[in-house]
């Protein structure tokens, strides 16, 4: 489930000319961070020192500094044959305590365990991030062959069961600009990447209620999923249950109809309300 191309360019803020000569301020502490905001934005893959002196426009000796500091300190990841870089287990650890989402977790994660008890596949929790699905909660599958997902990383819409699920509840305009900004990639053979077909799927979910990312992310992986709402009828978050295309399968309309309910009683806890109960009303 781990997607996101390289044509993604996040817009990286600095410290204002204030900020800079506000004695408290550390000007390493702005060059640590703005280092690890570049893989964070990066995440098709590993980054050599020359592209990332380029992203930051510091010197390059500057750079290799810095890297090797987040590497030693276990923010980073040096591959020692190409002696390329990529994110650690302890920024993942980090971005792992999700405490802005405890709430919401704690909330859904009893119907998350009962869907895991029930299918022996992975289940996630995910949210709107700049255009993206950001995974903020996962339970693997306890089977050895399974579909993984890492808390911290993100997804494109198109793409994915969550993505779209979430994409069913925006207006075309909105998710035009999404696409203008990082585009339909194919990252299968199975990817739908025409702003007309993607369409025309979003609205048999709007339907149906139910989404599936048919491999459409990563061949040999099936996920269906759902958004979860809240009291005002808009999405808080999303959630899919996923696993390898060839027991998906077999179980896949049991598994469509569990999604789909346990996402109603989720949106239910979070403070939705059925239609039927304001029309009553």
């Amino acid at each position: 489930m781990k997607s996101v191309g390289s044509q993604i360019s996040k817009k990286i803020p600095r410290a204002t000319s204030s900020g800079r000569h506000d004695k408290s301020f550390l000007a390493v502490a702005e060059k640590l961070f703005l280092t690890l905001e570049i893989f964070t934005g990066y995440r098709e893959g590993e980054l050599t020192l020359d592209q990332v002196t380029r992203k930051t426009g510091l010197p390059k000796s500057t750079t290799f500094r810095l890297l090797s500091s987040l590497e030693k300190c276990g923010y980073l990841s040096q591959n020692k044959e190409s002696g390329r870089y990529s994110l650690g287990d302890r920024f993942f650890d980090l971005a792992s305590s999700t405490l802005p989402y405890n709430r919401l977790i704690s909330i859904v994660r009893p119907y998350l365990n009962s869907l895991v008890l029930t299918f022996a596949e992975s289940v996630n929790l995910g949210v709107y991030d700049e255009g993206m699905v950001a995974i903020i909660f996962t339970i693997d599958s306890p089977q050895p062959f399974r579909a993984a997902a890492t808390v911290g990383s993100r997804s494109y819409l198109h793409c994915t069961s969550m993505g779209k699920a979430l994409a069913s509840y925006m207006d075309q305009p909105t998710l035009q600009q999404v696409f203008l900004k990082l585009g339909l990639p194919a990252r299968t053979r199975h990817t739908l990447t025409t702003e007309e077909a993607l369409f025309r799927e979003l609205e048999k979910i709007r339907e149906a209620g139910v989404s599936h990312d048919n491999q459409e992310d990563v061949e040999g992986v099936e996920c269906y999923g759902a958004a979860l709402l809240g009291a005002d009828g808009k999405p808080i978050a999303c959630m899919s249950v996923s696993g390898p295309s060839i027991r998906m399968g077999p179980k896949a309309e049991s598994i469509r109809v569990a999604v789909r309910e346990a996402a109603r009683r989720m949106s239910l806890a979070l403070g939705w309300m059925p239609p039927a109960i304001h029309d009553e009303e």
